[in-house]
């Protein structure tokens, strides 16, 4: 079964009911509600708590809310439904987003940087986990650290499926292998936590990710924090995010949140500094000179859909 909702995505549409539970939320400290409101993303008329102007400015970190609880609701009626035609035993229920919020349309990745369509954490590092009884009890309840990109559910399934996940025909043709691997000796526990299939990512032809490092070279947009409610004014030691998104031209944003990494390139250590606060790239020379080169090799072998 393969459920892909489109609730908590914009258009921000939920039920009355579902808005109602989030009427203690203002839009005046919510510098997202005129994004939001010009951004076609609302119902006319839905608007109803007393004060607010009506009906077009709306307060987007409460339509966020009330559409995350609506995929809470939708999924835990998913799993009773499981449970009741006693399937739950034998499932394996994987959840996983795409991408981070959207800072613009009321998501906060704090107290990661950036979001949605950007190259820092907020953007790639998404919300995933597994459940169903299928998951073995010693796994139960853990956080697991590694890396695990979306496309490796394709090897990971194929494998539990019993299905060989090589496409030969493709082989044939001389395309490259795929870039999926498949994960459940590290989910189930046959491995060590530290034992991750994966080691390196390669998620752009400017951004790679090897072990605890995570290489970024050229400009990047949006280089900002948000705050733990929503893209606001309270973090003044990291400027605003959203003014800049909304200026943004030709995929940069104007302003102090472009980043310039140059072709030396930035470097992070994600297991120290997940939020991205320091380049350590003057402490670390070698490490960014072979994730460059590295990044070289790989970019050899990357699609590109512009021919």
């Amino acid at each position: 079964l393969f459920y892909a909702p489109h609730v908590a995505h914009c258009p921000l549409q939920v039920p009355k009911e579902y808005l109602d539970k989030f009427a203690f939320m203002s839009t005046v400290n919510d510098s997202q509600t005129e994004s939001c409101s010009t951004a076609g993303h609302n119902v006319k008329g839905i608007n109803t708590k007393p004060g607010e102007p009506q009906p077009e400015q709306w307060n987007c970190r409460r339509q966020y809310r009330a559409s995350v609880n609506l995929l809470d609701d939708i999924l835990a009626s998913i799993v009773q439904t499981l449970k009741k035609r006693s399937m739950w035993r034998k499932t394996l229920f994987v959840f996983t987003s795409d991408n981070g919020g959207p800072p613009n349309s009321g998501g906060t990745n704090f107290p990661l940087r950036g979001g949605k369509e950007m190259m820092w954490e907020g953007g790639i590092r998404a919300a995933a986990f597994v459940s169903g009884g299928f998951v073995p009890k010693h796994q139960r309840g853990k956080t697991l650290g590694g890396i695990i990109h979306i496309a490796d559910w394709y090897a990971t399934l194929s494998y539990l499926a019993g299905s060989d996940s090589h496409d030969k025909l493709a082989e044939t043709h001389g395309l490259p292998p795929i870039d999926s691997i498949n994960q459940w000796p590290w989910l189930s526990g046959s491995v060590m936590d530290g034992e991750c299939p994966r080691t390196e990512l390669a998620v752009t032809d400017s951004v790679l990710i090897g072990g605890p490092w995570k290489f970024m070279r050229g400009k990047f947009a949006f280089g900002g924090w948000q705050g733990p409610n929503s893209t606001n004014h309270s973090r003044a030691e990291h400027g605003t995010l959203l003014g800049h998104i909304r200026g943004r031209t030709d995929g940069e944003a104007h302003g102090t949140q472009v980043i310039d990494c140059g072709s030396e390139g930035c470097l992070f250590n994600l297991d120290e500094d997940w939020t991205e606060h320091t380049d350590v790239r003057k402490k670390h020379p070698t490490v960014a000179r072979k994730m460059a080169k590295r990044l070289d090799r790989l970019g050899g072998g990357f699609y590109d859909k512009s021919g």
